[in-house]
């Protein structure tokens, strides 16, 4: 029953075989049909109707020949380097900077409503983690204390902040003259992340239960953090 079975399958693979080879040959033009996009009324190409959510909560669609999502539109924000893109809710009344950095420097945004001497500062770096090193490695050889300019020593220094989807480790960088710098780094397989705020002006700096965290701007860049995509 075995055997004849066998030899029942083995015809039926034979005839199929045979049909495709004679089909072949009698039609050798004849393949078999290419897969191609969807395309609308008007013989554009047809986007599919998914969409991409911003870091402010709004929605765009596919469009164009490539059928590439639409730009977010301000205050959305999105910064490339690399492979990754980082998107986020820039605070409002900052503008991107243009002046440069050094060569971890990603982005930077000033107030613009006010003088550059009083103004508040949004700074981005992305470090590379070495091989065989590690983040908390890197994140302690980039930090320096100002104005001791004293390196950090431990990671023991730094405390976790929680916003949105992301967990920052955040270390005051300096607190002089009335200038606050607040340092949050996100760690990640290959690199570390560094967002900056330096607050100027502040009146209270000298006091000694000042929290930078309680500052206006402080708490709109806390709220860019709790925005923040990152896509490689």
């Amino acid at each position: 029953m075995k055997q004849l079975l066998t030899g029942i399958i083995l015809i039926l693979v034979l005839g199929i075989g045979a049909f495709f080879y004679r089909n072949q040959i009698e039609h050798p033009g004849t393949t078999f049909p290419s897969v191609v996009p969807p395309t609308s009324s008007t013989g554009a190409t047809a986007c599919t109707d998914e969409a991409k959510i911003c870091p402010d909560g709004t929605a765009v669609g596919r469009t164009g020949s490539n059928c590439a999502f639409t730009p977010c539109l301000p205050p959305n924000v999105e910064v490339s380097f690399g492979s990754t893109t980082l998107s986020f809710v820039l605070p409002s009344g900052y503008t991107k900077n243009t002046a440069g950095g050094d060569s971890a420097f990603v982005a930077s945004y000033l107030q613009s409503s006010v003088s550059p001497d009083s103004a508040s500062a949004i700074t981005i770096h992305r470090y590379a983690i070495p091989e065989g090193g590690s983040a908390s490695q890197v994140m302690l050889q980039n930090t320096t204390l100002d104005p001791s300019g004293i390196q950090a020593t431990s990671t023991s220094q730094f405390k976790q902040v929680s916003e949105g989807q992301n967990t920052f480790s955040a270390i005051q960088i300096g607190r002089f003259e009335g200038q606050v710098q607040t340092a949050y780094y996100l760690t990640r397989m290959n690199d570390v992340l560094r967002f900056d705020i330096t607050e100027r002006n502040v009146q209270n700096w000298t006091d000694p239960n000042f929290n930078a965290s309680s500052l206006p701007q402080h708490q709109a860049f806390l709220q860019m953090l709790a925005t923040l995509q990152v896509s490689s």
